[in-house]
């Protein structure tokens, strides 16, 4: 092996419009990978800089490139631009690329993971490839065997930006072709074993160009703006900085949740002064308003029968809402303008979150001369939300990936207007909570894909699960590791499935689920996740509510999408926990009790709370009389009624007059209570220590307790900033000259 190493100095510009990346120079460290020819850099004065690399590839099991980079300690997630590249014979060099790269060490068999442009004729596209193990092969990601490269196309420079982030054991790699506007390629979980906590992150320049080739070719490879990948993203609406328009707080570290009321103003009319009549020609002129929520604000874009389109954080909470309430001049359910503020807020993303969802009344009586119905809810996800916000996932304004939808429970008699529409006689109107768990703020939660003819769980889409859930995993096939689906004994696979959370068990904890399916034609599924008989993980079923209201007739392969979420008995601030059919607790934390008040029907009491107060999600985890490899077919809904949290439990059974009736039936369950101003989080908060100022000659030194790890000393002159970090800390203490402005000091974590 040839090796020649020097340093690379980097000067990292901003994106232009966009927020900035971290400012300063990266010192990045070039290396010639069992390589005989010496790459050259040259730094330009746009602030990029290229590299002339020779050698052959990184490719089978030992490797040959040109390597800028520099060591990472722990999860990162930096990106570059790919500005150019240049080859001297596409023939030759016909895999010539300019690739991010993530390596154990120099040696050329070392465990890699690369994500790699490839602008030559021939390919034009975008590639993500890896060695799992030293002085092995290398190989196509285990999510994506057929093709590891992006669409044709994308590789055109400049317009190439390659992003790969690591969280745990968890890779996954990124191309954009407009800044921030982020695809996700592909995904790994690796053996730390093989990539260890500290690791090699950096540029790599490949000429692919073989002994028997004429080795006096060359690639040069310019690249631009290596580092940080910038949290939040910046906000753009059609390219362009959203400037004024853009959301609040970044939502991806707090739970929150929503109380929506739906209904019909007391004399009945609509804004145009006609009756509204549900499933009539104006059935979507109901009144939605905010019933508490918090600690972050949510808007409605977008609302109609028996959906709501939502975002979160918007820029102006109070103005956000005007379009929803009493009707007035400014209410619009279909709001998609940047400039309107119930769109200028942030749209979650399932690469960044869960949404649950629950039924907060009991039972609905609209005005269609139709009985009263019970509900249910589900998130299509995916689906295309017609409304728009800033994507959590790449800061554009687009289209939102969820929305909510919600049902009545069985089939119930026609009573129909002659202007009802048959296909929507399903959606209720009815009040329902929302809540929002960010990945970031760590609890363990993903989104499955129904099952394509396999036993194995496949995630949603790309990155569609979060980093705590597969950061214990060392095998690359993360998700077949937590999720596997049943074989009905006819060879097919849907509607029940096993979930096995790392490091969990149902002893430990409650899982949560919600489907995300949303081909049923507005009738919806429901789900029960109810502890295996091993007490290993959840039995979950999935069910259809259709014309079969059999109990062991589960959802077809095609109507499984489902997503959960784990909470853990040890969850800070939990107030929650497993319930038994007979109303007695089986397990749980906070202060909370609870009765069964009659078949089917509990009273939770939480002190000192109201549904003014937050919301509750709720989880049927029973099983049937009589039936314990059955899982339960009941729903649940809550509604706060003098003092109680009354929670019902009903299922679907013919009726003698040949309609559906609803009956309540006993069964346990899991609660957890999402309190709008202090929320439960997978851990405890952090607590800044006090700072302690003192006089030291001239100057003032301003220290902590020596041993307090993973916080920045930062000054400011007011307190709205802008904050910087303290130069010269060492020891939990900084020697600060005084002067004549205020000076403000803060430990940020």
């Amino acid at each position: 092996m040839h090796t020649q190493q020097r340093t690379l100095s980097l000067a990292l510009a901003g994106m232009a419009g966009l927020g900035t990346l971290q400012q300063g120079r990266a010192e990045l460290t070039l290396i010639d990978i069992n390589n005989p020819v010496a790459g050259i850099r040259a730094n330009n004065p746009d602030g990029s800089f290229t590299v002339t690399a020779g050698g052959n590839d990184t490719w089978d099991s030992q490797d040959s490139f040109t390597y800028a980079y520099e060591q990472r300690t722990g999860d990162f997630d930096v990106m570059v631009q790919v500005v150019n590249l240049e080859i001297q014979d596409p023939g030759a060099q016909d895999s010539a690329k300019a690739s991010l790269m993530a390596r154990a060490n120099t040696t050329p068999g070392a465990p890699n993971i690369q994500v790699s442009a490839l602008p030559v004729p021939s390919k034009n596209a975008i590639e993500t490839i890896y060695r799992p193990k030293a002085d092995q092969g290398t190989d196509d990601m285990p999510d994506r065997p057929s093709s590891n490269t992006s669409a044709g196309g994308t590789a055109e420079v400049p317009n190439v930006w390659l992003r790969m982030r690591r969280i745990g054991n968890h890779f996954t790699t990124f191309y954009a072709n407009q800044p921030g506007a982020w695809n996700v390629l592909s995904e790994v979980t690796v053996d730390p074993a093989d990539f260890p906590n500290s690791i090699l992150i950096g540029l790599s320049t490949v000429n692919h160009v073989n002994a028997s080739e004429d080795e006096s070719l060359r690639t040069k490879a310019t690249y631009k703006d290596f580092g940080n990948t910038p949290v939040p993203p910046p906000t753009t609406v059609n390219g362009d900085p959203a400037g004024d328009r853009a959301p609040g707080t970044y939502p991806t570290k707090t739970l929150t949740g929503v109380n929506w009321k739906i209904e019909v103003p007391a004399d009945g009319l609509g804004p145009n002064g006609s009756p509204i009549v549900y499933n009539a020609a104006n059935k979507n002129e109901y009144i939605l308003s905010v019933d508490g929520q918090g600690p972050i604000p949510w808007s409605a874009p977008g609302y109609n029968q028996g959906d709501i389109d939502f975002d979160l954080s918007p820029r102006d909470p109070v103005a956000a809402l005007s379009n929803t309430g009493p009707y007035g001049p400014t209410r619009n359910r279909e709001v998609t303008d940047p400039n309107a503020a119930p769109a200028q807020a942030w749209a979650p993303s399932p690469r960044d979150g869960i949404v649950l969802g629950s039924v907060r009344k009991l039972q609905q009586q609209w005005n269609d001369g139709a009985p009263a119905f019970h509900a249910f809810l589900f998130c299509p996800t995916f689906e295309g939300a017609s409304r728009k916000g800033f994507s959590t996932e790449t800061g554009i304004f687009r289209n939102m990936d969820y929305y909510f939808s919600f049902v009545k429970l069985g089939e119930t008699a026609e009573y129909l207007p002659p202007t009802a529409s048959p296909a929507a006689l399903r959606e209720a109107n009815i009040n329902v909570s929302m809540a929002w768990f960010p990945y970031a703020a760590g609890w363990k939660a993903g989104y499955v894909a129904a099952p394509n003819g396999s036993a194995n769980g496949t995630w949603r889409a790309h990155g569609t699960h979060s980093a705590a859930l597969t950061a214990p995993l060392t095998s690359k096939f993360s998700s077949q590791e937590i999720v596997q689906w049943t074989d009905d004994g006819s060879g097919a696979f849907g509607g029940q499935a096993t979930v096995t959370i790392p490091g969990a068990s149902p002893a430990d904890g409650m899982l949560f689920t919600i489907s995300t399916d949303d081909s049923t034609d507005n009738r919806g599924a429901f789900i029960t996740a109810t502890p295996s008989g091993d007490n290993s993980g959840w039995s979950v079923a999935i069910r259809i509510d259709d014309e079969d209201p059999s109990p062991t007739t589960y959802a077809n392969e095609g109507q499984s999408d489902f997503a959960f979420l784990y909470i853990p008995y040890t969850t800070y601030n939990l107030v929650g926990g497993k319930v038994n059919a007979n109303g007695s607790k089986a397990a749980g934390a906070g202060n909370f009790s609870v009765a069964r008040a009659s078949n089917g029907r509990y009273e939770i009491t939480l002190p000192g709370k109201t549904d003014k107060d937050g919301m509750l999600v709720l989880q049927n985890c029973g099983t049937l009389p009589g039936q314990p490899l059955v899982a339960d077919d009941g729903v649940l809904a809550w509604e706060y009624i003098n003092g109680k949290f009354v929670v019902e439990a009903r299922h679907v059974e013919p009726g003698a007059s040949g309609y559906d009736v609803f009956p309540t039936r006993d069964t346990d369950f899991y609660f957890a209570w999402v309190d709008f101003a202090s929320p439960m989080a997978p851990v405890a908060p952090p607590v800044a220590p006090a700072l302690s100022i003192a006089r030291s000659g001239a100057n003032v030194v301003v220290s902590w307790p020596a041993g307090t790890t993973g916080f920045t000393l930062e000054s400011a002159p007011t307190l709205q900033g802008p904050w910087s970090p303290v130069a010269g800390v060492s020891g939990n203490s900084a020697s600060v000259a005084p002067s004549a402005a205020a000076q403000l000091f803060r430990l940020k974590q």
